[in-house]
């Protein structure tokens, strides 16, 4: 049959070869361009019965809150090429039922996770990791269907009635059963989705195998063995001998126990969808579509989507096996070329890596972990880890130089050259006098005539050879017998780059600029206690003097908090409306020019406003996980055209958080309304220190995707204007301030 895009495989290969990431295109809808306040206001006036007065409020401000927080974090597009798969398959399935056309909205939420979830409103998203493991659009259409099922069904408010009905719950931990159904729910949505996906007509034998894909979705979108030769260049050879390791055995399986789990394992979820599936005879008769073209497009785009959020998320092993995997069909891809570098250099930054302080504790602790691989991705995963900091500095480089040889135009690739050389002059364990000049065939020829020299009666070398000589070769990668060692192969794979004259020039004055920052430290450690303590105050009072007479001010993330930690939704929206008010009074007072990147007026929005805000959203988030010690350059480009766009040079981005939590349990305002006297005091202290507000300023440089400032504030205060407006008149005049040149 048809794609339904009319999109042919040869109009894939030529876009994937130029791949751009997904994007926002054409109207806004509407989703995207009321704000919450309204859609709360709006769904107030919904009569749902089953729901007292407070419990209706409730509920109306935290599904709305919640569904906006997914649509406005920058991961969801709309418009773009799989939004509009999703839409027009979705449109396919509900057709000829009058109560569910023209009312679902289908979106594309860019995750590595494998998840799909429907709204009480109608929207329905469904991920790119999802995407990216299917291997049907029978499977896709059995996902949309069963989401449907929820929506048709309102199993939103159903789990919501039940949750509030359980008295020993909080209202904080009941709006966490509002994203997980019940069981019942979920084998009711299961079995209805049969029927709508034979309506459909679409093969009854592929809808099973969607819960092997769920079951699976762990690991990459393919389990593809690993090349023992993919790393082999003209210049570089790796020896097979590397890749001799034990593949990890998949462990997943599909009959588990459930008991303390909201839904049934999936073998349940099997044995009832293929009851269903039986009671309809005439699947194969009634088969009207095959899997189009359209759908391995669309799951093309969402693999590359793959491979965007695993460099984003700083998992360099799952990119490099997915840029594996899509290199086999798309082998020009010059996105694949620019995140295989910038997965490169998160692999050599780790050599490097400065110690996290106990201050950046915050950070999502996956970040930190280990992560355990299965199949045939664990084969890479223990070649990495089994190379030297030596052999990824240099494998890092003998990509990162080849990408941008290939293309000397490509931003990205120079880009990401130039941060390898900053890389490889911090380490210790990297000095290019110690590796070979000759690559490792011409080493091998090379040895080979010294060989055949000593067969014809002339001196060996070896002979020749002092204590030092053969120490050096060692170090170069050769046995005592002058011959090569296999495990240093890494030492003869740069060979051409060393000959680079442009790269060692390149080379030697980033090395000139990492000795006078070490000279200084040396400095530094000569200094006394007294002195070093001095020197670094000083340096953190400076560090917030950036001259800024401009800046881009992004959407502050604000959130008033509730006794139990949910969140009080109307004074968040007050709380960041008087935040964006006093900012643009205290900085029209100090003459700082202001440009905004927000969602205050979200009905003037368009689609290059909301690519924009995704963009900075994104790269916020990266530079924020690891400013000190990143080296991520793939934004570069685009933030430098957001810089020119908004004549701003620096991004301000805040996090502010308050919270009212007095100790006036029952007990102390008993025994201290008894113990009048020091009730008077006690009373005053509590309701004032009771307030607690924290704030976090970022100050990102447009020009090179750096974190310029990292500066946190606690303080027992109240959300008011005088407070806000101090607060933030204090950190804008110190960015107004230039440094002391002394």
């Amino acid at each position: 049959m048809c794609s339904l895009l009319g999109v042919s495989q040869g109009m894939a290969q030529e876009d994937f070869n130029h791949y751009q990431p997904l994007c926002n295109k054409g109207p806004v809808p509407v989703d995207f361009s009321v704000s919450t306040l309204n859609k709360i206001k709006q769904d107030g006036k919904e009569d749902l019965k089953s729901l007292n007065i407070k419990k209706k409020q409730f509920f109306v401000e935290q599904i709305n809150y919640s569904i906006d927080e997914i649509l406005f974090s920058g991961n969801v597009t709309f418009g773009d090429t799989i939004s509009h798969y999703l839409q027009k398959l979705g449109d396919k399935l509900v057709a000829g039922n009058k109560e569910l056309e023209g009312k679902l909205r289908f979106y594309t939420y860019n995750s590595t996770d494998a998840n799909a979830f429907s709204t009480r409103q109608g929207i329905v998203f469904v991920t790119t990791g999802l995407i990216a493991q299917l291997t049907s659009e029978a499977q896709l259409a059995f996902v949309l269907s069963h989401e449907i099922i929820h929506f048709q069904e309102h199993h939103v408010l159903d789990l919501f009635e039940y949750a509030t009905k359980e008295k020993f719950y909080s209202y904080n931990e009941r709006t966490r059963f509002l994203s997980n159904y019940s069981r019942e729910n979920e084998l009711e949505a299961d079995w209805m989705a049969v029927k709508m996906v034979h309506d459909a007509g679409y093969k009854s034998s592929e809808l099973n195998k969607t819960f092997d894909v769920l079951l699976y979705s762990y690991l990459p979108f393919e389990e593809m063995k690993f090349e023992k030769t993919y790393f082999n260049t003209a210049e570089m050879y790796v020896p097979e001998m590397y890749f001799d390791f034990k593949r990890t055995e998949i462990s997943a399986k599909f009959r588990y126990n459930d008991y303390l789990m909201s839904h049934p394992n999936l073998a349940k979820r099997k044995e009832q969808v293929a009851e269903q599936i039986a009671k309809f005879r005439d699947w194969d008769g009634n088969m009207l579509y095959k899997d189009s073209s359209a759908f391995f497009y669309v799951r093309d785009v969402a693999r590359f989507e793959y491979v965007l959020n695993k460099v984003y998320e700083e998992e360099p092993v799952d990119a490099l096996y997915a840029i594996y995997i899509l290199e086999k069909k798309y082998p020009e891809s010059v996105f694949l070329s620019n995140y295989k570098s910038q997965a490169w250099l998160d692999l050599m930054k780790t050599v490097v890596q400065k110690k996290k302080s106990d201050y950046y504790t915050f950070l999502p602790s996956a970040k930190r972990k280990m992560k355990y691989y299965e199949g045939q991705i664990s084969i890479l995963n223990q070649f990495l880890n089994a190379l030297p900091k030596q052999g990824k500095l240099a494998m890092g480089l003998r990509v990162i130089y080849d990408a941008y040889q290939k293309d000397t135009t490509n931003l990205v690739a120079e880009k990401c050259l130039q941060t390898a050389m900053q890389i490889l002059v911090k380490s210790d364990d990297f000095d290019l006098s110690k590796f070979s000049e000759r690559n490792y065939a011409q080493t091998l020829a090379y040895l080979s005539e010294k060989r055949k020299a000593a067969t014809m009666g002339e001196k060996t070398q070896p002979d020749e050879l002092d204590k030092y000589a053969v120490i050096e070769n060692q170090s170069k990668g050769m046995t005592d017998g002058f011959q090569i060692d296999s495990s240093k192969f890494y030492m003869y794979g740069i060979a051409d780059i060393i000959r680079d004259s442009s790269f060692m020039a390149k080379f030697k004055l980033h090395n000139t600029k990492n000795s006078q920052l070490e000279k200084k430290n040396d400095e530094f450690n000569l200094m006394t206690d007294i002195e070093q303590a001095d020197l670094e105050s000083q340096k953190y009072d400076e560090a917030a003097h950036l001259k800024m007479d401009s800046v881009l001010v992004f959407q502050p993330a604000v959130f008033e908090t509730t006794r139990s930690s949910g969140i009080n939704v109307c004074k968040t929206f007050k709380t960041r409306d008087l935040i964006f008010k006093e900012m643009a009074g205290n900085a029209a007072d100090l003459d700082i020019h202001v440009k905004t990147m927000n969602l205050q007026k979200l009905d003037t929005l368009n689609a290059d406003d909301w690519n924009n805000y995704a963009l900075l959203q994104r790269s916020l988030t990266r530079a924020i996980s690891d400013h000190e010690n990143d080296f991520f350059v793939l934004d570069v480009p685009d933030l430098n055209r957001v810089k020119n766009q908004f004549g701003a040079g620096k991004l301000l981005f805040m996090e502010y958080q308050h919270a009212y939590t007095p100790d006036l349990h029952f007990g102390n305002v008993v025994l201290f309304t008894v113990l009048l006297p020091v009730g008077l005091v006690y009373f005053p202290i509590e309701i004032l220190s009771g307030h607690r507000s924290d704030w976090q300023f970022y100050v990102l440089n447009l020009q090179t995707g750096e974190v310029l400032l990292s500066r946190a504030y606690y303080a027992n205060e109240p959300s008011t204007k005088h407070f806000i407006g101090s607060r933030l008149y204090g950190m804008l005049n110190q960015l107004k301030q230039a440094k002391n040149e002394n």
